[in-house]
């Protein structure tokens, strides 16, 4: 027969192993609460609003894309209800800091537009008018050598410029297009400025060059 300090032992022994098994249950539980969750993408990260840390990389990149879209879109849209009529375009040979690649595959020269721009908003760029075939309507770019004009058609002293949009602006741009192209047409952010070709003259008003003093 089994004695009573055997069987205490044998109970606590029993009990011990309990209480180790639910510590054991206890920890796991503990250990899977402090497991951590797996981090969201970066698109999925909203931005800090106050500067409670700094950007990373790839955020900055996404504000930088965000920024400029916002830009693009306030500049597309920069003509509002205004409207551009061109007064006239001619072969040109006078100053420009553009000059045609001779190396080009189709031959080019350098042709003047004089156009006037009236009813725009504060966003209209002018570099954004684009030049393009009369016929084909194969573009030639946008960023014209731009010289402002006073409502007359004279040019602009140095460092006076047209008064800020809607106010009427008259502008002397200048383009590199191809030599056989005897018309074109104006776009501006894909919008159609012109209803019909404009015919190209053989010369019109001419930049000074400027003095090498």
């Amino acid at each position: 027969m089994m004695s009573f300090p055997h069987t205490s032992l044998i109970l606590s022994a029993f009990f011990c192993l309990i209480l180790a098994g639910a510590g054991c249950e206890k920890a796991t539980e503990i250990s899977e609460e402090a497991t951590p969750q797996p981090v969201p993408p970066v698109d999925a990260i909203p931005l800090p609003q106050s500067g409670q840390r700094q950007l990373t990389a790839k955020e900055r990149k996404l504000v930088v894309d965000q920024l400029m879209q916002a830009r693009a879109k306030q500049q597309a849209q920069g003509l509002g209800s205004g409207r551009v009529r061109v007064n006239g375009a001619w072969n040109y040979e006078g100053y420009s800091y553009l000059s045609p690649d001779p190396n080009a595959a189709i031959e080019a020269r350098l042709v003047a537009v004089d156009l006037t721009v009236s009813g725009h908003t504060q966003y209209f760029d002018i570099d954004d008018i684009e030049i393009v075939d009369g016929a084909n309507l194969m573009s030639y770019g946008s960023d014209p050598h731009p010289t402002p004009l006073s409502l007359d058609g004279k040019i602009l002293p140095e460092g006076q410029f047209p008064g800020a949009a809607p106010v009427a602006n008259r502008w002397l741009l200048i383009y590199a297009y191809p030599k056989q192209s005897p018309a074109f047409h104006l776009y501006y952010w894909g919008k159609a400025l012109t209803n019909e070709p404009v015919t190209i003259r053989k010369s019109g008003l001419e930049l000074p060059y400027p003095s090498s003093q």
